[in-house]
């Protein structure tokens, strides 16, 4: 974090550590250009104060900022010898741009204290925030995603629209969490509601975060040959009355629709269209109390038929394992968009592949609970999530007939033991030397080190960790210590010695503990 920022987060942070989280409610309204390639938005946040201190400022993040030249991001590329972001011209390089402010209706100038960089930006407060009080932000802006995709991303028709509005930031037992957005490390955000309205091209099939209460996202029209009566779940979210922002009036201008999505108890919304999607629908069971079905979508690109009925059945297969393992998967549905960019990246409710690999389903799937339902600080902590999604997504891959893969991932990291260059898991993303080694450590290491874990307590030991883990933190916000608590509940053991030498040194790692055989 800039040293100005993470000062203002100190002074700001609450003297009373219970855990607590603010309360957020979205209502959006966009238009995109495709011209222009522009999106036009138009927001009312209201912000409630759940914690117990008095705020002056409200922290967003425009996250869209960071993949354009003199960002944090393009700045640190440059020290890892990378210009992708640096070099983008000005048709190219994505923006989020304010045009208009108001907070507890008075126009409000934001300000950007980490300029150049405007990932992080403070809204001032025209009257002090106290606890249970609430205030209302209304919010005009424009933004673009880049050619070059990271995470987002634009190519022809195609929009992988993430981190595309104003997104505010956490406020926890820390303190403002407003911290810029960097190559090593991810997100952390606040629950919240969405009521979102889409004005796209009317032949463009969508994608996206919660379901679509009303208008047309296209996937009748795209429906691969075969598929059953479209499953929309519009009641998922009944009795919310659509109450318009003004940005959108009337009825769509020709050759244009409208839909409008629903979504609650999640910190995100992310979406994507291109109208040659090809749409395939499947059906996973829930567990738990309610039972019912979760709703799959798998909205894929043509030409690659490695998708075709393949990603359906993979993810239908994840969500029923890692339900038996973690526990219920809370939302209505499930959504795989196939982006223009490789690897994948999560969000509640959905995610963004390049592949529709059984391995990379399963990790993004996993993320629905480690940083989804479970949401950590994926900045502060990447191993709470990145290393807990390739623990879930290994030993997945192992219960369905996978050998070696432990094997490999250990000779790996005693490579990386031998060479002296590992580093202490838990710490912030980016205090990691550079990209290997935060991959390293928080991805693969932090796998051995559950891996290791699990083979001390036995697997049904650490399904019954994982549940409790799960069960008292569903939908808040988590940290190592509810961790650390659900494993000496459990085991009724103390167990802060594993942690402690495992994850906040470089000691080697115990391998007589997890074996060394897939």
């Amino acid at each position: 974090m800039a040293p100005m920022l993470f000062l203002v987060a100190l002074l700001a942070a609450p003297t009373d550590t219970a855990r607590f989280q603010q309360g957020v409610d979205y209502r959006i309204e966009a238009r995109l250009d495709e011209a222009t390639h522009v999106l036009h938005g138009r927001a009312r946040l209201r912000y409630v104060n759940h914690s117990p201190a008095t705020l002056d400022t409200l922290w967003l993040h425009q996250y869209l900022n960071a993949f354009r030249p003199n960002s944090d991001w393009a700045r640190r590329e440059l020290l890892f010898g990378e210009r992708r972001f640096q070099d983008l011209g000005p048709e190219d390089h994505a923006y989020s741009r304010f045009t208009g402010v108001e907070v507890g209706g008075r126009v409000v100038r934001p300000v950007y204290p980490g300029a150049p960089d405007s990932t992080v930006v403070a809204l001032p407060l025209p009257a002090p925030l106290r606890p249970g009080d609430s205030v209302v932000v209304r919010m005009d802006w424009n933004a673009r995603l880049s050619t070059e995709p990271r995470r987002q991303g634009r190519r022809g028709r195609h929009y992988d629209f993430a981190q595309w509005y104003p997104r505010i930031a956490v406020y926890d037992t820390a303190g403002w969490e407003a911290h810029p957005l960097l190559p090593q490390g991810e997100f952390y955000g606040e629950f919240a509601s969405y009521d979102v309205t889409l004005d796209v091209a009317s032949d463009q099939v969508i994608g996206a975060t919660g379901v679509p209460v009303a208008g047309d996202p296209g996937w009748a029209r795209a429906a691969a040959a075969g598929t059953g009566p479209i499953r929309y779940d519009r009641d998922a979210y009944a009795g919310r009355p659509a109450r318009s922002l003004g940005l959108l009036t009337g009825t769509p201008a020709p050759g244009r629709k409208r839909v409008r999505w629903r979504a609650e108890d999640v910190h995100d919304f992310a979406w994507s269209i291109d109208p040659a999607f090809i749409y395939e629908q499947g059906t996973a069971p829930r567990t738990g109390a309610d039972g019912g079905t979760i709703t799959v979508h798998v909205l894929y690109q043509p030409g690659d038929s490695a998708w075709s009925g393949v990603a359906v059945a993979r993810t239908d297969s994840a969500l029923a394992w890692l339900q038996a393992t973690l526990g219920p998967y809370v939302w209505p549905q499930f959504t795989i968009l196939h982006r223009i960019e490789g690897g994948g990246t999560e969000f509640p409710m959905l995610i963004m592949t390049g592949s529709a690999s059984t391995s990379l389903i399963a990790h993004e799937t996993a993320h629905q609970w480690a940083f989804g339902m479970l949401a950590n600080n994926q900045w502060r902590a990447s191993w709470l999530d990145e290393g807990l999604a390739s623990f879930l997504a290994s030993w997945y891959l192992e219960d369905h007939g996978t050998t070696g893969r432990w094997a490999a991932l250990i000779a790996q990291e005693r490579r990386w033991e031998r060479a002296g260059a590992t580093q202490p898991i838990a710490q912030p993303a980016e205090d990691f030397r550079d990209m290997a080694t935060y991959g390293e450590m928080s991805y693969t290491k932090t796998a051995i080190v559950l891996y290791m874990l699990r083979e001390r307590v036995g697997d049904d030991t650490m399904r019954r960790i994982l549940r409790r883990y799960y069960g008292e933190n569903v939908l808040h916000h988590v940290t190592e210590a509810d961790l650390r608590r659900a494993v000496n509940e459990v085991t009724g053991e103390d167990y802060d010695w594993f942690f402690d030498k495992w994850l906040h040194t470089t000691e080697p790692l115990d391998y007589e503990a997890g074996g060394g055989s897939g």
